[in-house]
This record gives C-alpha cells, structure tokens and sequence, in this order.
C-alpha cells in the first residue's frame, strides 16, 4: 500500500489528531501520511511531530488549500483524504483504496450510511439529503453524500481538478469536479461517529446554504 497518501487537513484537532494517525497506521501500516497543517492555538502540531508524521504548514485554513498544498509534495499514485476530527473511521481506507485499485476508479467517496447516536444533529441530516439530492439532479448522477468528508482520489486524475473552494464547499467542489471531467466514481458505505471532547460540529446553516448556492452556480458558469 505504498503507492497511497492518507491526506490529513488538520486545524486546532489535538484532542484527536493523534488517535487518527494511531488508526491510521493500524489499517494501512505501508501507507504514506501527510499532514496539512494550519496554524493553531493548540497542540496539534506537537502531536503530529511527536508522532513523527511528515507534516506541511498551509498558511490560510480550508482544505481547499490543504489539498493544493498537499499535491505539490504528494507522489503516491492515489490519495485518499480524511479528517482529522476522528468522526471518520480509518477501517475503510483499505476497501476505498481497493475500489480505486481494482476497480479501476478515479474517484471513492465514503457516505455516511451508519451515523452514531449523536454524531449528526436532525437538522444536519436533513440538510446533507436535501444537498446531495439537489447535486444529483443539477448534475445528473445519483451521490448519496455531497458532504462526506472521505474521498479518495487517482492523484492524476485530482490534478486535472480546477478547485475554486477552500471552505465547506470544497466535497461539492469535488463532486462536480469528477461529473466535469467525466471520470468513473464509485461510493461505499461508511460508518460515521460522534465527535470527542469538546470538539463541535462546524457545519452551520449558513454553511448549507452557501454549499447550496455553489452546486447551482457551478452548474451554469462552469467554463
């Protein structure tokens, strides 16, 4: 499994970042790791030197920059994105990696079909259906989770992407990326937990609804 990156964006996550490299590892020993790093007023940057993880600093938050960042020093002939806020269980990085495989697919995502008590408020769920379903009618194919935050990539086939989101748009950038493109995606059923400690959900109204404005805009001014 050398030929894979497990990509990590991670921004004020000590209270997990470390038990994601520790899951990390465990599933996919051979695999390389990066993590994009924005500055922060915690500890997540010890803990990642202290895990001796090779890191990069992104200077401005948003995995949109994470993930430009992140193929400037990326080599591995996929890479499979995670959070790094532990909600993301790493036991299905093997089977994305072997849709990508074997498969032969350019992009995997992971919905969210197994959601934990309390890992997703009513609300949340309800805005994720309503903004996957509206992703697939405005771009005719069918994504069970427009918001999923594990995705794995043919890393040729990321840099052909033309991301224009750094924020909570960027999975919506992603999907359309790949229907643009016409590339083979595939989507497994994941897993989804509560997050841990004190960390809170960033996902909030507004955020939908900027997701929503940006699936429509995109639609009619793709160039």
């Amino acid at each position: 499994m050398g030929e894979v990156t497990i990509l990590l964006p991670a921004y004020n996550e000590e209270e997990t970042i470390g038990r994601v490299i520790d899951e990390v590892r465990e599933v996919m020993p051979y695999c390389q790791i990066l993590v994009a790093y924005t500055p922060s007023s915690d500890e997540t940057e010890n803990i990642v030197v202290w895990k001796k993880v090779p890191m990069i600093t992104v200077p401005s938050r948003g995995k949109g920059t994470a993930v430009d960042r992140g193929l400037k020093f990326i080599k591995t002939d996929y890479i499979i994105m995670l959070n790094s806020d532990f909600t993301y269980p790493a036991q299905y990085l093997a089977a994305i990696y072997q849709v990508l495989t074997k498969l032969g697919a350019d992009v995997v995502l992971g919905y969210r079909a197994i959601k934990e008590k309390d890992s997703m408020s009513p609300l949340n769920s309800l805005g994720n259906w309503a903004l996957s379903l509206l992703a697939s009618v405005l771009y005719r194919k069918r994504v069970y989770d427009v918001c999923t935050g594990m995705w794995g990539f043919r890393t040729e086939a990321l840099r052909k992407f033309q991301l224009t989101s750094q924020g909570f748009t960027l999975e919506a950038d992603f999907f359309i990326n790949s229907i643009r493109n016409k590339l083979k995606v595939e989507q497994i059923p994941i897993a989804y937990r509560k997050r841990l400690g004190t960390s809170r959900p960033k996902l909030k109204l507004q955020d939908g609804l900027k997701i929503g404005w940006f699936l429509v805009k995109r639609r009619f001014t793709w160039s």
